[in-house]
Formats: C-alpha cells, structure tokens, sequence
C-alpha cells in the first residue's frame, strides 16, 4: 500500500497535512511521502466495483470518448445526470484533434451510439438501487460534448420523427424522467434564438429543443430552466429524512449567480435586449455558450463536490463580467472535489496568473478532468494548476501519451488515475470517499487503480 498525505488547502502558501492513504494506484500514480491511513478502500484492483449501498453517495464521471456525463446516485437512491456527451466530431478533424485517446478507444467505432453507451452504464448502477428512472437530468449547456451532435449518421428516433437520436434526446427516449433541467426552458431565446442562431450548432440545439418538448407535450416530461440560488429544485426523492445534510445547491446559470445568502441571486451578464454580436469575439457584448452553463455545488455531511459545466473567464481581459468562472468559485468555497471545467483548457481554473483566480476559492483535494480530445487537459493549464496546488490528486478520463509525456515526471506522479471512468465514492456521512478508475472498453467496471481514502473537512 502506497500512503500519501493529502490536504484540504487553506491558502496556497500554508498547505495543511491532512492523513489520507492511496492504494493500488497503478502506473499512472505516484506514492506519496509519509504518513498514515485514515482507512482503506475494500475494493481490490481487478475486481468489478461492488455495488453502492444505501448512504454511499457516488459521483460517476462517465468515460465516452465524446464529452461529458456524470451520473449520480445520491445517498437514498435518488439518480441525477448531469449531461450526456456525444460530439460526432471525427478523429483528428477540424479544431478538435483526438485521433490518440480514440485510437486506444472508442465506442462508436464498435457500432455503439453514445447514447446508448449512456444508457448501458447507467442500467448497470440502477441494478444496485433497485430505482430504473433518473430522477433529475440537468444539460449544462448547448454543447455537443455535453448533449450530443446530430448528422447522418444519427437515427430518427422511435418516439418520432421530428427529432433524431442525440445522446440527450436518446435517453429521453430511454429513460422516464423526473425533472428535466437545462438553461433555456421553455422559450431557449437568450442570448438569441439556440434553435435558429447559434452559430454552428442551431442544428443540434434545434433537434434537442424538439425532443425536449415532444417529450413535454406527448409522455409527460416535466422541464424548467435551472434556478440560480435554489437548494430545493433538486432533493433527495426517496428518504431525505436520512440524509438532510446532502443539499445540491445551484449557484449560476445565464451569468444569473447566487450571492451565497437565501436564494438572491445577482444578474452579471447583458439583458437580451443589450446583446450585440455572437459571442464568438472577445470585444462581443455577448457571453460565449460556455460561460452559460449552469452549475452546483453538491454537500454530503463535511464532502463538497462542485460541477460546472464549461465555465470559463473567456474574454475577461476585454470586458470583465466574462470572468464568471472566479465569481462563482468564490460563492461555492472550498471543495474536496472538483469536475474540470471545460475540461481542463485554457482561460479556466484560473490561478491569478492571467487573468482569474477559480482554484483560490475552490482548493480541491481531488481534479476530475473529463476529457474528449488529445490536448486536454492542456499541458500548460495542468502544470500551472498542479504547482498552485501541489498536493492535489488529479484523474483524467482520457488522456493521450503526447500530453502526459509533456507535462514531466513530477506532474505526472500527480496524475493518480487516467484512461476509464472515474468513480468519486464518498462514504456513509460524508467524512471520507475514494476515488477509482474504472475499466471503460470492456463495459466490465473493473477496478483498475484505487486512492484514497480522503478526509473531508
């Protein structure tokens, strides 16, 4: 057993130790220095994950090769998606290269639609709660790494033929849905109309935006637009009197973000009738796609996870209200883990180096980078994130050996699991969890590499 000593970080000058084991990391990780365990994982490497239990919060960041999906099982049983990844975007075309980590995999090139990829894995964790409909379904934003891409090779879906079977609409078709959230409902009109002026993408956005209410209007679907400032549109659905310390606090969408008191909320970003351009320039008097995302904190006991989709400080050297990523660190605070955002890319996880300071707020133990494409996370981003905060463990779903083999041995010791899903298990209570990397190309969730466990605090 490897034995590393982690810390909830205070500020990056004054790191605190904190004890914190490792086990079984794998190629990819490093052993810490020192130290004891506060416990250990009773998984075993090679072994299928055991299942989740009542209490368990589990938070798993789905490996598709095309974007992001995480599904989450909250301590009752409750089941929570956050997005559905599906970029159609072929190897090595246009801006997007990722020709190396779909060379390792890739599941459509086995026949799989990413929907139904989705949809496999999610069955097998509903076989652990006994609960087969997702209670809560949230896109981030209008993306197709976060909803999926629609062309020809998409098929019309089995509900009808006004809409095809992007991931999202997929396990619409798939799944009953408690409550459907994203950041347009119902009338998808800010900063412009998705479903006509969205600049490369009215496409996929206007094929969502069908299903969306095909599915309203024909099987019962209920949707609304995510609520900054609300810590009860999303709550625990089976036995919240169990657990009422597992709160999902929604902190921003539209650059609408809470200011930490009740549910007031502050409006950081141009009203429609004072938005000029598209978003695409940096001088544009209009926010970019990702800075809209929609994001949360989610607490269990003393654990803090924050999820947020792909908010940025794009264009904040220009006009500074683009820098929603920092303020919305600093009304979450500490975490223990963090979701990348916008997959660990440039003008993100700023460390006041240029331009925004996110991961002063945040100081995660764990950095969960759900990655699609060979240069992400990028290899500067990464080494500037790491020497901040050099006692963070990072995971990173895909990764490709021609950014690992840039970043240098010290960093890379960092990197504790790569190359699957990654499960973050937090334990009854919330006081401690474990990270796992999970076998993705088999469907077999084997385990492959184990850390932790982590103290929360």
């Amino acid at each position: 057993m490897h034995i590393t000593n982690l810390a909830k970080y205070l500020v990056p000058a004054a790191l605190l130790l904190a004890g914190c084991g490792s086990k079984d990391i794998g190629p990819s990780g490093g052993s810490g220095g020192g130290g004891s365990s506060i416990g250990s994982s009773s998984e075993n490497v090679g072994s299928v994950i055991s299942p989740w239990k009542q209490g368990m919060l589990d938070l798993h960041f789905i490996n598709t090769t095309a974007g992001e999906c995480t599904f989450i099982i909250l301590p009752d049983g409750t089941q929570f998606l956050v997005d559905a990844a599906g970029a159609m975007t072929p190897t090595g075309g246009s801006s997007i290269i990722n020709t190396e980590i779909r060379s390792r995999w890739d599941p459509r090139a086995e026949g799989v639609h990413y929907g139904k990829f989705i949809a496999d894995y999610i069955k097998k964790c509903m076989k652990w709660t006994g609960n087969y409909d997702i209670d809560y379904a949230l896109l981030t934003h209008f993306h197709n790494d976060h909803f999926g891409g629609v062309s020809s090779a998409v098929p019309v879906s089995d509900c009808s033929d006004t809409y095809k079977q992007q991931s999202f609409a997929y396990l619409m078709d798939t799944f009953k849905i408690g409550l459907l959230m994203d950041r347009g409902y119902p009338n998808y009109d800010y900063p412009f109309d998705m479903a006509t002026k969205a600049v490369g993408n009215a496409d996929n956005c206007s094929n969502y935006i069908t299903a969306v209410k095909w599915h309203v209007s024909n099987k019962g679907l209920k949707a609304e637009m995510f609520k900054a400032g609300s810590a009860d549109q999303i709550v625990l659905k089976h036995s919240p009197e169990k657990y009422p310390d597992c709160i999902i606090q929604n902190l921003v969408v539209n650059g609408e973000l809470w200011t930490g008191s009740g549910t007031a909320t502050v409006k950081r970003f141009p009203d429609k009738s004072k938005i000029s351009g598209d978003g695409s320039n940096a001088a544009d008097n209009c926010p970019n796609e990702n800075s809209m995302s929609a994001a949360f904190r989610l607490s269990y006991g003393k654990f803090d996870a924050f999820l947020g989709g792909d908010l940025c400080y794009n264009g904040s050297s220009s006009l500074a209200w683009k820098d929603i990523e920092t303020p919305t660190a600093q009304v979450c605070g500490k975490v223990e883990v963090l979701k990348a955002d916008h997959h660990g890319v440039t003008k993100t996880h700023g460390c006041g180096a240029d331009g925004g300071s996110a991961m002063k707020y945040f100081q995660p133990q764990v950095w969960v980078v759900n990655t699609w494409a060979d240069t992400q996370p990028r290899p500067d981003k990464l080494t500037e994130v790491s020497n901040y905060l050099p006692l963070m463990d990072i995971f990173i779903t895909n990764m490709a050996a021609s950014t690992f083999n840039t970043v240098g041995a010290t960093i890379a010791s960092r990197i504790r699991g790569k190359d699957g899903h990654c499960l973050v298990r937090v334990d009854e209570g919330g006081g401690t969890f474990n990270v796992y990397m999970l076998a993705d190309s088999d469907r077999s969730m084997k385990v492959q590499s184990i850390s932790g466990p982590y103290k929360c605090k």
